[in-house]
Parts: C-alpha cells; structure tokens; sequence
C-alpha cells in the first residue's frame, strides 16, 4: 500500500519534536482537525487553491494523474475524488458540488442519455522535506511557511459515465456538455479522441457533441479517452460502462401526474409509463404499479421494466390482456404522504380512460405499498370512488422498515471522509426514511433504538384516515421467511469487521447487530491520525428488538460495504444481508414478536388486516420477484376482475360467485355460483399461500345457478388441515374468488 504524502509529513514531525496528541480525543471531525492545523498557511501561496493535505485521502488520486497508464474511474470512485478536491479547497470553489453535477444528470437520464462528466484540477501538496528545509515552521500547534516553497504541484484528470450502465446497448447516447468538466484550469481541450469498445476504433469529439453508439454483445466496456489542449499536451482517462441489456420495450405513453392535494403546502409530482397489452388500443384493463424507495432517484422505465418482467411477469401480464401503469415518483424519498397524493392523482387520472363497469388492479412495492394505502384510505375517507378491486402490497414496510442502527452510526462515523458513507448517510435522513425506519441514528447516539419522530406523523396519519381501505380486496406478498429463518446471524452478532493498525494512522469501524433485549455494542469507530487528535464514537444500546437478523425481505447492505475499495485495510461482510423488512411488517401482523410462528398460525388472517398473504418458507432478497410470487401476483390480480369482459358484456352479465356456506365449516361447504350463459368453468381451491389444493370443476357449463360441495380434501384425496382457503372460480370473462375458514 502507498501512503500518502501526509503520513510521510507525520514522520517528520515525530523527528522534528512537533506536538503529537498521542491518545486524546476530540470531538471535532478528522477533516476539521486538519483544516484547524492547516489553518494558518498562507492561502495565497497555495497556487492551485486547493490543499490536498486537508483531507484524510481514501481515492488513490495521485494514480489518475492523466498518464496512459491511469485506471479507469468508475462512478464512486469518481465522486470520492471530487470530494476529496472539494473539501481540500482552500476557498469556496467557483465549480459546482458533486450534489449539483449529479442533479443536474437527473433529466438526461430519465432520459436513457448518458453525461460524461469530467474532472481536471491542479492540485497542492505538502513536500516530504519541507520541515527539514525550513520550508513550513511549526508555531504551537500550527504550521506556517517559511523560506522556500513548501508545496508540489499535482494534477488529476478522470472521466466517468454519470450513468454506469444502460439496458439499451443497441442505441446509446453519451453527451459531452462543459457543464460536466470541472476545472481550477483556464483552458478546456480542444478536442477529445474517444474509443467506446464498440470495435470501432477511436472518434474525434467537441464538447455539445451527442455520440451514438451501437454496441453488439452485453457486458462491461472500457471507453478510453484522450484529451488534447490548444498547446498541444494531451491528458488521459477511461472508465467502465455497462451493457446490461442490448434492448429494452418503449412504454405506449407517459403521464405527468401532478398531485391535487397537497402536503406541507408542496405537491408531489411524478410520471406514469403506460405499457398496454397488444389487444388493446388505450388504457383498458388496468394494473397500476407504484414504485418504491429509490435513493437517488435514477430508477426509470428501463429499470422499472426489467424490474418487474422478473419471471417474464410484465409480459405474461401483458398477454393475459392487462395494461401495466407504473408510476416513478419525481422524488421517491420524500414523504410518504406527499407522494400518496400522487397516487391518488393517478388513479382518478385512469378513470378517465375507463368505461364505467371497469376497475383496477393496484401493486404497491416496498415503499409505494404504503402510498398505495395511505391513498386508498384516504379516497375512501372523503367518498371518492376509487374503482380499485384488489390491492397488492408487496413487501412493504406496513409496520416498519430496518438498516441496522450500527451501519448507520458507521455512516454518519465516516460521513466526513467518505462521499458514499456521506450520500448513504443523507438517503437515511430524508422524509421517507426517517418514517419508515424502526430505528434511526440521533446525534448524540442515544442508549436505545427509537424511530424519528417523522415516524409518529404518519402512524397518526394513517390513524386519521382508518388504517386501511375497506371497499377493496387486500393483499400482502412478503419477501421474508414465514417460518422464523433468520438472516444467518444471531442478534447481538458482529456484522460488519473493519481495522487498520500501522505506525501513523488507526481506523477503526466494526458493527454489531442490535441485541434482544440485553445491553450491547453496536458500532466502535476510531480515527487516530499520529499528529492530529483521535476521532472516536462508541454506541451501545439496550431494550432493542432483534430487527437486524429478523425474519424478512434481506437487504445486502453489508455486502456493499465490504465491496468499497478502502486504501487503510479492508472492509469485511461477515454477514453479507440484514432483515430490511420483517415479515411481520410487511403482512402487518398484530404481534411484538419479530420470530412469530407465521407458518404454525392457523389462524393467521385474524391477525392482519389483510385478506390473503403469502409469505416463503426462506428469505429473498427485499422486492425480488420469483417463480413462487409471481404466479401469487397473478393469480391475485386476476381475483375479481372485470376489465376482460366483451365490450358487449354489462356488468350484471357475469358470472356470481357466493359465500360459501356454512363458513367456518367442518367437514364440508357448499359453494354456489351464477352463470350468465352457456361457458367454460374451473372452480379452484387454493391454500393461503396461492398453492392449488383441488379442482372441483373444469370443463362447460350452461347458464344458471350451480352449486357444488367441497369436502376438505386435496386432489389426492387427503385431508387438508384447519386454515384459510380461497375458491376461485375462472370463465371466460373474468374471475371472482371468496374466502374460507376450515377449522378441524
């Protein structure tokens, strides 16, 4: 490992009998620190404006010095560095924060544009021996210049792709705009020489060019840039770009949507990619699907798409005659209850596109459940007519969400030297997070895990308006374990491992999942740079929940850690996911128990406000659609539908499914149905978790009122036990389905 040039500096002052505060501590951040030490150089002998001494450096800038031989940037890479610069000025800067750059990308990527952005800065460093000449002088506990020039003069020069990747290979766009080169320089090259690994070969470019490129196979580029200046020099730079998919389905239409109602006097905005089946002409048969969480907001049609066509879901949906509605909030992580005033935007919107007999099937994911029910119980609060016939919460935090509280100490810990540990930490502190978490990171820690009291907000919101919708068909999909799995860790557990012991500098950042109930450690950090006093947080807390290694819809967020790039050691998953949404949250079960018996609960409906749930025998990862749930996603959006009836059908001309009777039964129900003419029947019975138990009926049928019993038994004939059972019955113009309680 390299060391920088400031540990170098730090041996020195060893020698030179410098004040080094061995073993104190100090409240104040690592980078404050140093800025107090620096603070009396002479800033107009720093000749670039910026000192990269001020900084604890983590980027490895010096090998992106513009040479042939520097390494590709990827995007986080990229952004440590211009962090790193920024924070190293001397003097507020004249070029944009990377917050700035990265917003203004927004609308070109929503756009499947892809900016490349650009960085070209001079740079001053500390030398080695400028104690030892003389060249900086010690006064107290500060350094000032004295004979000589005490600083080097560097350069870096990097180029990324602000979008790492695109699901449209055939037909990529890059823009090269002077408003993604940032400088402390005068002059901008002339021309810039570019290989996209497309097997072209190098294109010469201006800046306000738009190149596109074919590319023939997926997988990872590596686009190649060189850059010449008016006076002849060249500087280099590459990057990686992927190519996850060659080709990606246009949407029909796109809606704005703009909400009606507002929340704290703003009101949300967002679009809605319309995506018809190839039967129809407009919107018709209608499955609104509501995004969730997206941290920065750079989820758009192409993501969402392949996103949902898990499973070939989209499509499958598509060919069954229904049109997909997904709606991407403008911004994703603001509060819940602004963004459900979209929702409720939207579905009034659909209406306008619907003949009058026709309803709507609406998915919430993660988040967007909880906008999804906030705005249903809200239209059905004021008597609006919201037409929808089933609603399909998947995976939402109903009850609460969870980033273990020790990974967020560790960001808030580190926020100060890391860009991602920084932006990780400002996506926990936005309105949606601070609601939906079950416990958030306060300053100063505190001793026991407590929620924001954003969170207290929107509970009494939803109290406000009745919880949940009534007049609709309610539906949870969890992602976690139904049969007390955890997460492969105990609570209490270390999770994440992180140590770096040498002469001069010590890090320290080691997480601990939160603990049942007892007193324990959480996080443990320390920065003890030899010539600056240490920086330390320790946080234990007592009385907690077991959320971390709860049953639940995993997230890896350890795993990401561990694959960032640390120049002091190595950052260690010793467990790669955490419980992001406790089963017990996402079927909103009335019980305090994380480890609840789901499974072993024969009675499990009555603790829920949902109709129907189902949940897996194993954790998925949070939101992932499988072979298991999406035939639950199917099936349950086709219960009740109305909207794949003929044109010519009115309502009272299909078919009627009733109450079985007697409900609760033992040893046997009757089920009787209405036919409105002569059509083909299949009668099912499905267990709670959308398995088949038995076909009662499959073949054609006249019109009439028809009836039959069923017994208990599977299709084998064996006893099925107590529970909660669905008889679904299928004809030719829709479905209708209603709910049974066997009780042995």
């Amino acid at each position: 490992m390299n060391c920088s040039k400031y540990i170098v500096l730090a041996l020195v002052f060893v020698c030179m009998d410098v004040p080094v505060w061995a073993g104190e501590t100090d409240s104040r951040t690592s980078h404050e620190m140093l800025a107090e030490l620096l603070g009396s150089l002479d800033k107009s002998k720093i000749s670039t404006g910026i000192l990269y001494d001020r900084v604890v450096p983590l980027s490895r800038i010096r090998d992106y010095d513009g040479g042939r031989t520097s390494p590709p940037a990827t995007v986080k890479h990229w952004k440590q560095m211009y962090f790193e610069i920024w924070r190293a000025c001397v003097e507020t800067p004249s070029w944009p924060e990377l917050g700035v750059i990265v917003h203004k990308t927004a609308g070109y990527v929503g756009q499947g544009i892809v900016p490349v952005a650009f960085m070209d800065f001079d740079y001053n460093r500390i030398r080695p021996d400028a104690l030892r000449n003389g060249a900086l002088i010690t006064r107290g506990d500060r350094l000032i210049e004295g004979e000589g020039d005490p600083y080097t003069r560097e350069r870096v020069f990097a180029v990324t792709a602000l979008k790492e990747y695109t699901h449209r290979g055939k037909g990529v766009e890059f823009v090269f705009d002077e408003a993604w080169y940032s400088t402390n320089n005068d002059v901008l090259p002339g021309i810039l020489e570019i290989d996209f690994d497309d097997g072209s070969g190098c294109r010469a470019v201006r800046f306000g060019d738009r190149c596109h490129v074919s590319y023939h196979r997926p997988g990872r580029k590596t686009i190649r840039v060189k850059a010449t200046f008016p006076d002849g020099t060249n500087q280099h730079g590459s990057f990686y770009f992927r190519v996850e998919r060659l080709q990606t389905p246009d949407p029909h239409d796109t809606l704005s949507v703009t909400a009606t109602i507002p929340y704290n006097a703003e009101y949300g905005t967002g679009e809605a990619y319309v995506y018809l089946s190839d039967t129809h002409g407009s919107i018709t048969n209608p499955v609104i699907v509501v995004e969730g969480f997206d941290l920065d907001n750079t989820m758009n049609w192409d993501e969402l798409y392949h996103l949902l066509n898990e499973e070939n879901l989209l499509e499958t949906l598509r060919g069954k005659g229904f049109d997909a509605i997904v709606l991407n909030f403008t911004d994703a992580t603001d509060y819940v209850q602004k963004n459900s005033f979209v929702v409720t935007e939207l579905i009034q919107l659909v209406h306008t596109y619907l003949d009058s007999y026709r309803d709507i099937a609406l998915v919430g994911a993660s988040m967007g459940g909880l906008c999804s029910r906030y705005a249903l119980a809200y239209l059905e609060t004021h008597g609006v007519d919201h037409r929808v016939r089933t609603f399909i919460s998947f995976d939402a935090p109903q009850s609460g969400a969870n980033i273990p509280l020790g990974v967020q100490y560790w960001l808030d810990f580190f926020s100060e030297m890391s860009e991602d540990a920084a932006f990780l930490l400002s996506r926990l502190d936005t309105p949606a997070a601070r609601q939906m978490l079950a416990y958030h990171h306060t300053d100063p820690p505190g001793s026991t895990g407590e929620s924001d009291p954003l969170r207290a907000g929107l509970i009494a919101d939803f109290t406000s308006i009745g919880e949940y919708p009534i007049n609709v068909r309610k539906t949870a999909i969890a992602n976690g374990s139904g049969s007390q799995t955890d997460q492969g860790f105990a609570a209490g557990d270390q999770i994440i491992d992180y140590e770096y012991n040498s002469l001069f500098v010590d890090i320290t950042g080691n997480v601990w999942a939160v603990p049942d109930g007892a007193s324990h450690i959480i996080f443990d950090g320390l920065i003890d740079i030899i010539f600056v006093p240490r920086e330390e947080m320790s946080v234990t807390v007592s009385g907690t929940l077991p959320y971390d290694n709860a049953p639940g819809g995993s997230r890896a967020s350890m795993a990401q850690m561990d694959s960032t790039e640390a120049p002091y050691g190595d950052i260690v998953a010793i467990h790669p996911s955490h419980c992001f949404i406790p089963t017990v949250s996402a079927l909103d079960l009335e019980t305090g128990d994380l480890f609840y018996d789901i499974a072993g609960d024969p009675n499990l409906l009555s603790i829920t406000p949902f109709d129907v749930v189902y949940y897996p025998l194993e954790n998925q990862e949070h939101v992932s659609i499988t072979a298991e749930n999406a035939a639950w996603f199917l099936s349950e959006i086709e219960v009740g539908v109305t909207s794949v009836a003929s044109d010519r059908l009115a309502p009272s001309a299909h078919p009627v499914l009733y109450q079985n009777v007697p409900n609760p039964f033992n040893p046997e129900t009757t089920i009787r149905f209405a036919l409105p003419r002569r059509t083909s029947v299949r009668l099912d019975v499905y267990d709670a978790r959308g398995k088949l138990v038995v076909t009662l009926i499959d073949g054609t049928m006249n019109a009439g009122t028809k009836s039959v019993v069923w017994n208990g038994k599977d299709g084998e004939g064996r006893e099925v036990g107590s529970g909660v059972y669905f008889c679904r019955l299928k004809t030719e113009t829709g479905m209708r389905a209603k709910k049974m309680v066997l009780l042995r």
